[in-house]
């Protein structure tokens, strides 16, 4: 049924009511991307680049996909002028399991003083960022539940203290068989040793959670890159499957987590100390 829903969205974007679409002014090209500031959520960027010799301005985009039950949308308006670049950021609703991004973009736009018309293209995957976004996805339904201990668990004390993270896996109850690999680093956290946040254990559909403890360092005792630092809320998990072969999925902390990382990082890197 999903299938059938997501052909008609596409076919829907393609066509809408008739054929009410025209080709994109010559120069007009769309890129997709997920920077690294965007892992913290489900944003990503749709680049209209603009090196036609005229403004276009943005009345709405829409991003649809095969793998998504709704398109990502962006309503604006926003002017791009002849020759720049403009980002629009959009939502990345739920993706399933697939191959590519299966995407085209439909724009609602003016050129100059023109009227407003459409268009449908298909836009790049830059990097190849967002068919891992969706990859992830993927692999996040077919984990489950991820919940991580409230309480963080601080070992030893000065140079030599570690921070504990627990981890509860509950699968869903049906898909894929997932083997949990290792959980890596950050730009604040790095394993305290070569098999410090190995996991290695498979989890089942339908069967009982699976209890992981990983052992963490800091990664730099710099209180620039600590004070600057836009993803050492998340923590990549390396997972393993059949169905979509290996993905990091994301160990995301809430705030009251993330201060207590960074209780540890000061104490442990002495920040605030007469140097």
């Amino acid at each position: 049924m999903r299938l059938v829903v997501s052909f008609l969205l596409v076919a829907a974007l393609l066509g809408g009511c008739g054929d009410d679409t025209v080709p994109a002014p010559r120069g007009v090209t769309f890129m997709v991307e997920q920077t690294r500031q965007d892992l913290q959520g489900r944003k990503f960027q749709l680049q209209v680049v603009n090196d036609s010799r005229q403004e276009i301005t943005v009345e709405r985009a829409e991003f649809a996909s095969g793998r998504l039950d709704e398109p990502a949308t962006y309503d604006g308006p926003s002017t791009i002028a002849a020759g720049t670049t403009v980002n629009l950021t959009m939502t990345m609703p739920p993706a399933r399991c697939g191959d590519g991004i299966d995407a085209r973009v439909r724009l609602t736009y003016a050129v100059g003083d023109s009227e407003t018309v459409t268009s449908v293209e298909r836009p790049k995957d830059r990097y190849g960022s967002v068919e891992r976004f969706m990859k992830r996805d993927c692999a996040e339904r077919a984990v489950g539940d991820i919940d991580i201990d409230d309480r963080l668990a601080v070992r030893g004390k000065g140079d030599e203290s570690t921070l504990g993270i627990g981890v509860t896996f509950t699968p869903p109850e049906s898909g894929p068989q997932v083997r949990l690999v290792s959980v890596g680093g950050s730009t604040l956290l790095a394993p305290a040793g070569p098999r410090a946040t190995e996991i290695e254990r498979t989890i089942e559909p339908g069967g009982e959670p699976v209890r992981a403890d990983v052992t963490f360092i800091p990664n730099r005792c710099d209180v620039h890159a600590v004070a600057e630092d836009r993803t050492g809320g998340i923590l990549p998990l390396r997972v393993e499957s059949k169905a979509f072969g290996t993905s990091p999925v994301y160990l995301r902390f809430t705030e009251p987590q993330k201060a207590q990382i960074f209780d540890y990082l000061a104490e442990r890197c002495g920040f605030g100390e007469e140097q």
